[in-house]
């Protein structure tokens, strides 16, 4: 029953998606923005579990009934989390994006210049950004509640890119710490996956009763799904993450599997560890023998303890909330998956 109600949850969204984009489209009345405004909506349709639409309208559905308002108001954070990934895809030099090849890449292979390829990109990021805004702003829901949601939605997008710097800063400082990076996922993850979306969401119906407990909810939960996604960054199974298991490895990223091996490792090793996150293309053997060191000095079962500990407090806060029972239980379900999921 509840995965078919994530399922009817997410074709609502897609739905509303591609009328938007339809609406766009035929404002437009130059072939080469509608070319891109095309290229925006094929890299959004894209796969996408839609996880943050659907959990700002449950953050909504726990106080009021599902409405077309709300489906059409969810969209904004769909929209702009296609601005955040074509951006970071450029920075991460990504060529590849839920199997298919990245926005900036896709018009590489088509004009073959890189770096106007690159330029077509940011720019198209920065105009889908304000699709965002404009998708929220004309949902219909009355002032009030639509300013404070769009002041959250501001404060997200903020935090994403304070936490953005912090994951670049990551790459070029020779030591990083646990407490740094869990910053980092509630920054970067938690504010903009769980938390930002189900506060948006609870505004906009009008209920202000449980914002902090909503808050935390959102933001252990999002830092347990940052630290599995980690996880299945380097354990994964690249067929179903759609990334190359090397990527967070050759970007020099120090995750919570990283940090600690590097803790608690000999000198050695320590030098090994340094030189795969410096190499920028780590062999397949390197990268086996790290994989064998992040278990070996119990690093790997760390990051599952943590993500445990983060869980069972954003639960914790979920159960204090008062409201409607079957969103409720939608997002204790979406916790569980959080640790479960292969993708």
């Amino acid at each position: 029953m509840i995965l078919k109600k994530f399922d009817s949850l997410k074709s609502a969204v897609n739905n509303e998606l591609n009328t938007y984009f339809e609406k766009k489209l035929k404002e437009c009345s130059d072939d080469e923005i509608s070319q891109v405004i095309n290229v925006l909506k094929d890299f959004t349709m894209n796969g996408g579990k839609r996880v943050r639409p659907i959990i700002m309208i449950l953050g909504y559905n726990i106080f009021r009934d599902i409405d077309d308002k709300i489906i059409r108001a969810s969209t904004s954070i769909e929209l702009a989390q296609s601005y955040l990934l074509i951006h970071d895809d450029i920075m991460d030099e990504s060529d590849i994006r839920r199997g298919k090849p990245s926005f900036h890449k896709h018009f590489e292979n088509k004009i073959k210049n890189r770096k106007i390829a690159e330029n077509i990109a940011i720019s198209a990021g920065d105009l889908i950004d304000t699709f965002s805004h404009e998708v929220l702003l004309k949902s219909g829901f009355n002032e009030k509640d639509l300013l404070n949601a769009d002041y959250e939605f501001s404060k997200v997008i903020e935090d994403t890119g304070k936490g953005q710097l912090l994951d670049l800063f990551s790459t070029i400082n020779e030591t990083y710490s646990e407490e740094k990076l869990l910053k980092l996922h509630y920054f970067k993850t938690a504010r903009y996956t769980i938390e930002g979306p189900m506060v948006m969401g609870s505004f906009l119906a009008g209920n202000y009763d449980y914002t902090q407990n909503i808050r935390e909810f959102g933001k252990n939960a999002g830092i347990a799904f940052q630290l599995y996604d980690d996880i299945l960054g380097m354990f994964g199974d690249e067929a179903k993450t759609g990334k190359s298991i090397k990527s967070d490895v050759n970007e020099g990223k120090k995750t919570l599997l990283i940090i600690k091996a590097y803790e608690n490792s000999n000198d050695l090793q320590r030098s090994f560890i340094e030189k795969c996150i410096k190499s920028g293309n780590v062999s397949d053997d390197d990268f086996n023998k790290l994989k064998k060191i992040i278990i070996d000095t119990g690093s790997y079962d760390y990051s599952l303890k943590k993500i445990d500990e983060f869980t069972k407090i954003a639960k914790q806060n979920l159960k204090s909330i008062r409201g409607s029972e079957e969103p409720l239980e939608m997002l204790e379900f979406l916790s569980n998956y959080i640790i479960h999921r292969e993708n």
